[in-house]
């Protein structure tokens, strides 16, 4: 009779288990997690069964495959980087040698461009130092000086025109440091060179008095004349028709002419 209880009882709960998918998963669960902890706790199993692994043919075989292809791919990876990097090397270098041409070309063509502006200043002249008036005519100035200053007399006739120069210091006071400021120069464009020539050669007889004369010069030539005057192998710098002449320091006292920023290698 009990025998039969127990084989009821047994049979109620294996119907229970069998039809009850979570408690089965539990009891899965249960029963991995100590197999592996004592799987993982037995050194000695652990052991046997690398060593099983390794000795297997197969195992032995797919390591060094795979070690062979990732020697390739290593090997393929180095090769196209070589190329690429070769390729822009290449590619560097011709763009490197096309942007040194066309700073050239560009650098050539900035020096025509100021010949040719300079050129089209060979007729004009600076006058520095000339007192600022309202309503006045820089012709009749100009003129004044010339003939009573400079002893050349010359008429109208022989200025094709004149002006101030523009600048934002009018006659009065400078504004940034409040002091009178410098009038601006007046450029004159004389009709013959000759005539600019011999007033330009005669103006050592200003000084002393606050006047001045200088060569209208380019942007360009202005700046180089700059840097000319504070060359350390230069004693004395001038202008002539647009031309820089450094006068070299040294016992030879040597005269160099300064026209295009290449010209400065002669300077040392």
């Amino acid at each position: 009779m009990a025998k039969r209880q127990n084989e009821q009882l047994k049979n109620q709960i294996q119907d229970i288990i069998l039809n009850d998918l979570s408690i089965i998963k539990s009891i899965v669960e249960a029963v991995s997690t100590m197999i592996v902890e004592k799987l993982s706790s037995d050194e000695c199993f652990i052991s046997k069964v690398a060593d099983s692994v390794v000795s297997q043919p197969k195992f032995v075989e797919t390591t060094v495959n795979s070690f062979e292809v990732q020697s390739a791919v290593k090997q393929e990876i180095y090769e196209s980087l070589s190329f690429d990097y070769k390729n822009l090397n290449e590619s560097f270098e011709k763009t490197k040698n096309i942007c040194e041409e066309l700073h050239n070309k560009n650098e050539s063509l900035i020096e025509e461009l100021d010949g040719l502006e300079q050129y089209g200043r060979r007729n004009c002249i600076l006058l520095h130092g000339v007192p600022e008036t309202s309503r006045e005519e820089t012709d009749k100035v100009a003129l004044k000086i010339i003939n009573e200053k400079l002893n050349i007399q010359l008429g109208e006739s022989d200025l094709d025109r004149s002006h101030r120069l523009r600048g934002n210091n009018r006659a009065g006071v400078n504004t940034r440091s409040n002091k009178p400021a410098k009038p601006r120069p007046i450029i004159i464009k004389f009709v013959s060179h000759n005539v600019r020539s011999e007033v330009f050669m005669a103006k050592r007889k200003l000084k002393g008095s606050g006047l001045g004369i200088s060569e209208s010069l380019t942007r360009r030539r202005m700046e180089l004349y700059a840097v000319v005057s504070k060359h350390l192998n230069v004693k004395s710098a001038w202008t002539l028709d647009g031309r820089i002449i450094a006068l070299l320091k040294g016992s030879s006292e040597k005269k160099v002419v300064v026209e295009k920023k290449k010209d400065l290698s002669k300077l040392s």
